[in-house]
Protein backbone atom coordinates (compact mmCIF):
# COMPACT_ATOMS: atom_id res chain seq x y z
CA UNK A 1 0.00 0.00 0.00
CA UNK A 2 1.30 3.14 -0.86
CA UNK A 3 2.41 5.83 2.54
CA UNK A 4 -0.32 9.04 2.59
CA UNK A 5 2.01 11.33 4.70
CA UNK A 6 -1.10 14.01 4.70
CA UNK A 7 -2.91 12.77 8.27
CA UNK A 8 -6.15 11.62 7.50
CA UNK A 9 -7.13 11.18 11.12
CA UNK A 10 -8.32 14.82 11.96
CA UNK A 11 -12.28 15.86 12.62
CA UNK A 12 -12.69 18.89 10.22
CA UNK A 13 -15.42 21.86 11.20
CA UNK A 14 -16.29 24.68 10.05
CA UNK A 15 -18.24 27.76 11.90
CA UNK A 16 -20.34 30.16 10.42
CA UNK A 17 -21.70 33.49 12.70
CA UNK A 18 -25.00 35.42 11.20
CA UNK A 19 -25.23 38.93 11.85
CA UNK A 20 -28.53 40.26 12.18
CA UNK A 21 -30.00 43.71 13.01
CA UNK A 22 -32.74 41.89 15.40
CA UNK A 23 -32.18 38.76 17.62
CA UNK A 24 -33.52 35.52 16.11
CA UNK A 25 -35.40 33.04 18.52
CA UNK A 26 -31.76 31.97 20.06
CA UNK A 27 -28.53 33.83 20.32
CA UNK A 28 -24.85 32.69 20.62
CA UNK A 29 -22.53 34.90 22.51
CA UNK A 30 -19.02 34.14 20.76
CA UNK A 31 -17.41 37.64 20.34
CA UNK A 32 -17.09 38.18 16.92
CA UNK A 33 -13.79 38.83 15.03
CA UNK A 34 -12.66 42.52 15.87
CA UNK A 35 -12.93 44.94 12.22
CA UNK A 36 -9.34 44.96 12.28
CA UNK A 37 -8.68 41.27 12.09
CA UNK A 38 -11.85 41.18 9.37
CA UNK A 39 -10.31 43.74 7.42
CA UNK A 40 -6.90 42.23 7.45
CA UNK A 41 -8.47 38.88 5.89
CA UNK A 42 -9.94 40.53 2.87
CA UNK A 43 -13.19 42.09 3.95
CA UNK A 44 -14.43 45.16 2.26
CA UNK A 45 -14.80 48.37 3.55
CA UNK A 46 -18.86 47.78 2.46
CA UNK A 47 -19.32 44.59 4.37
CA UNK A 48 -17.68 45.53 7.63
CA UNK A 49 -20.22 49.08 7.62
CA UNK A 50 -22.92 46.76 7.24
CA UNK A 51 -21.59 44.83 10.21
CA UNK A 52 -21.58 47.77 12.51
CA UNK A 53 -25.28 47.66 12.48
CA UNK A 54 -25.97 44.14 12.79
CA UNK A 55 -24.98 43.17 16.53
CA UNK A 56 -26.90 39.89 16.73
CA UNK A 57 -25.38 36.34 16.30
CA UNK A 58 -26.29 32.88 15.05
CA UNK A 59 -24.08 30.11 14.88
CA UNK A 60 -23.73 27.49 12.42
CA UNK A 61 -21.06 24.71 13.24
CA UNK A 62 -20.62 21.58 11.02
CA UNK A 63 -18.23 18.65 11.28
CA UNK A 64 -18.10 16.02 8.67
CA UNK A 65 -15.87 12.73 8.08
CA UNK A 66 -13.45 13.74 5.75
CA UNK A 67 -15.00 12.14 2.80
CA UNK A 68 -17.58 14.19 3.02
CA UNK A 69 -16.21 17.08 4.22
CA UNK A 70 -16.08 19.45 0.87
CA UNK A 71 -20.13 19.28 0.74
CA UNK A 72 -20.96 19.55 4.36
CA UNK A 73 -18.68 23.04 3.84
CA UNK A 74 -20.37 23.89 1.16
CA UNK A 75 -24.07 23.67 2.31
CA UNK A 76 -22.88 25.00 5.75
CA UNK A 77 -22.38 28.06 3.85
CA UNK A 78 -25.39 27.88 1.62
CA UNK A 79 -27.40 27.61 5.10
CA UNK A 80 -25.64 30.47 6.42
CA UNK A 81 -26.00 32.98 3.51
CA UNK A 82 -29.53 31.82 3.04
CA UNK A 83 -30.63 32.64 6.30
CA UNK A 84 -28.53 35.74 6.35
CA UNK A 85 -30.43 36.73 3.03
CA UNK A 86 -33.77 36.08 4.76
CA UNK A 87 -32.86 38.27 8.10
CA UNK A 88 -31.14 40.59 6.13
CA UNK A 89 -27.44 39.48 8.04
CA UNK A 90 -23.91 39.87 7.55
CA UNK A 91 -22.10 35.92 7.15
CA UNK A 92 -18.64 35.79 8.84
CA UNK A 93 -16.87 32.62 8.39
CA UNK A 94 -14.65 32.43 11.33
CA UNK A 95 -12.49 29.77 10.38
CA UNK A 96 -9.94 32.43 8.87
CA UNK A 97 -11.77 34.63 10.08
CA UNK A 98 -13.55 37.30 6.96
CA UNK A 99 -17.29 38.18 6.00
CA UNK A 100 -18.10 36.35 3.03
CA UNK A 101 -19.67 38.98 0.26
CA UNK A 102 -21.31 36.33 -2.33
CA UNK A 103 -25.00 35.02 -2.66
CA UNK A 104 -26.14 31.80 -1.30
CA UNK A 105 -26.78 30.65 -5.45
CA UNK A 106 -22.55 31.83 -6.10
CA UNK A 107 -21.24 29.01 -3.69
CA UNK A 108 -19.01 26.85 -5.31
CA UNK A 109 -16.42 24.54 -4.45
CA UNK A 110 -14.36 24.54 -7.76
CA UNK A 111 -14.28 28.72 -6.81
CA UNK A 112 -10.90 28.08 -5.00
CA UNK A 113 -10.20 31.81 -3.62
CA UNK A 114 -13.77 31.11 -1.99
CA UNK A 115 -12.72 28.57 0.50
CA UNK A 116 -9.22 30.63 1.45
CA UNK A 117 -7.25 33.65 1.80
CA UNK A 118 -3.67 34.33 1.07
CA UNK A 119 -1.43 35.54 3.70
CA UNK A 120 1.33 38.35 2.19
CA UNK A 121 3.41 38.47 5.58
CA UNK A 122 6.70 36.55 4.35
CA UNK A 123 5.87 37.32 0.76
CA UNK A 124 9.79 39.78 1.47
CA UNK A 125 11.09 36.02 2.15
CA UNK A 126 9.52 34.56 -1.01
CA UNK A 127 6.54 32.79 0.65
CA UNK A 128 2.76 32.95 -0.11
CA UNK A 129 0.69 31.17 2.73
CA UNK A 130 -3.17 30.34 2.73
CA UNK A 131 -5.73 30.57 5.61
CA UNK A 132 -8.85 28.58 5.81
CA UNK A 133 -8.24 25.15 4.33
CA UNK A 134 -8.02 23.45 7.64
CA UNK A 135 -11.81 23.64 7.27
CA UNK A 136 -11.68 20.85 4.85
CA UNK A 137 -9.41 18.66 7.04
CA UNK A 138 -6.30 20.12 5.21
CA UNK A 139 -2.53 21.74 6.02
CA UNK A 140 -2.28 25.05 4.88
CA UNK A 141 -0.35 25.36 2.27
CA UNK A 142 3.15 27.40 1.82
CA UNK A 143 4.22 28.30 -1.80
CA UNK A 144 7.83 28.92 -1.38
CA UNK A 145 10.37 30.24 -4.19
CA UNK A 146 8.08 33.31 -5.11
CA UNK A 147 9.21 36.30 -6.97
CA UNK A 148 7.78 38.96 -5.17
CA UNK A 149 7.78 41.77 -8.23
CA UNK A 150 5.36 38.54 -9.99
CA UNK A 151 3.57 37.30 -6.62
CA UNK A 152 0.00 37.78 -8.51
CA UNK A 153 1.13 34.86 -10.94
CA UNK A 154 2.29 32.96 -8.21
CA UNK A 155 -1.47 33.18 -6.41
CA UNK A 156 -2.82 32.60 -9.27
CA UNK A 157 -1.17 29.33 -9.66
CA UNK A 158 -1.78 28.87 -5.81
CA UNK A 159 -5.96 29.58 -6.99
CA UNK A 160 -5.39 26.63 -9.63
CA UNK A 161 -3.59 23.69 -7.44
CA UNK A 162 -5.94 24.73 -4.41
CA UNK A 163 -9.22 23.88 -6.96
CA UNK A 164 -7.66 20.78 -7.94
CA UNK A 165 -6.99 19.92 -4.36
CA UNK A 166 -10.40 20.25 -3.05
CA UNK A 167 -11.70 18.17 -5.71
CA UNK A 168 -9.17 15.18 -5.13
CA UNK A 169 -9.00 15.03 -1.88
CA UNK A 170 -9.05 12.89 0.48
CA UNK A 171 -9.39 10.01 -2.25
CA UNK A 172 -5.87 11.35 -3.41
CA UNK A 173 -2.92 12.59 -1.26
CA UNK A 174 -1.93 15.85 -2.28
CA UNK A 175 2.13 14.71 -1.88
CA UNK A 176 4.19 14.73 -4.99
CA UNK A 177 4.16 16.09 -8.11
CA UNK A 178 1.53 17.30 -9.34
CA UNK A 179 0.24 19.82 -13.11
CA UNK A 180 -1.65 22.89 -12.45
CA UNK A 181 -3.37 23.84 -16.19
CA UNK A 182 -4.53 27.49 -16.84
CA UNK A 183 -8.07 26.23 -16.90
CA UNK A 184 -7.42 24.65 -13.17
CA UNK A 185 -6.70 28.61 -12.42
CA UNK A 186 -9.76 29.94 -14.33
CA UNK A 187 -11.70 27.41 -12.27
CA UNK A 188 -10.05 28.53 -9.13
CA UNK A 189 -10.00 32.70 -9.67
CA UNK A 190 -14.17 32.05 -10.22
CA UNK A 191 -13.92 33.36 -14.27
CA UNK A 192 -17.13 32.88 -15.77
CA UNK A 193 -15.25 30.99 -18.68
CA UNK A 194 -13.37 28.90 -17.16
CA UNK A 195 -15.02 25.37 -18.86
CA UNK A 196 -13.39 27.00 -22.71
CA UNK A 197 -10.08 28.17 -20.99
CA UNK A 198 -7.31 26.18 -22.58
CA UNK A 199 -5.58 23.01 -20.39
CA UNK A 200 -2.28 23.20 -22.74
CA UNK A 201 -0.34 25.79 -21.38
CA UNK A 202 0.61 24.39 -17.55
CA UNK A 203 3.27 23.97 -15.22
CA UNK A 204 4.41 21.70 -12.37
CA UNK A 205 4.55 21.87 -9.15
CA UNK A 206 6.28 19.84 -6.61
CA UNK A 207 4.26 19.07 -3.35
CA UNK A 208 5.88 17.88 0.18
CA UNK A 209 4.49 17.54 3.31
CA UNK A 210 5.99 19.39 6.65
CA UNK A 211 4.65 17.02 9.84
CA UNK A 212 5.70 19.60 12.74
CA UNK A 213 3.86 22.66 11.63
CA UNK A 214 1.24 21.09 9.09
CA UNK A 215 2.54 22.41 6.24
CA UNK A 216 1.80 21.29 2.33
CA UNK A 217 4.98 23.45 0.72
CA UNK A 218 4.39 24.06 -2.66
CA UNK A 219 7.23 25.05 -5.25
CA UNK A 220 6.90 25.23 -8.92
CA UNK A 221 8.82 24.20 -11.77
CA UNK A 222 9.58 26.90 -13.63
CA UNK A 223 8.55 30.35 -14.17
CA UNK A 224 4.55 30.78 -14.16
CA UNK A 225 5.30 33.93 -16.87
CA UNK A 226 6.32 31.71 -19.68
CA UNK A 227 4.58 28.61 -19.10
CA UNK A 228 1.39 30.27 -18.43
CA UNK A 229 0.65 33.59 -19.09
CA UNK A 230 2.94 34.59 -22.35
CA UNK A 231 1.29 35.84 -25.01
Amino acid sequence: MTARPVPLDVEPSVMYAVMTAQPLDAEDLIPPPSPELLQHYGSSEFALRRLRSRPHQRLILRQAPLENVAFVTRDARIDALLLAEEQDGVVIDLSVPRIVEQRSDEVSLAHATQWYTVSYGELSAGRLSTVGLASFGLPEIVVAGVDESAHPMFSAVLAGFVHRLLAEWPAKDPVGRATVTLRDIAYGLGDAEAASTPRDRLIEVDVAYDAAPNLLIVTLDGDPAASLFAP
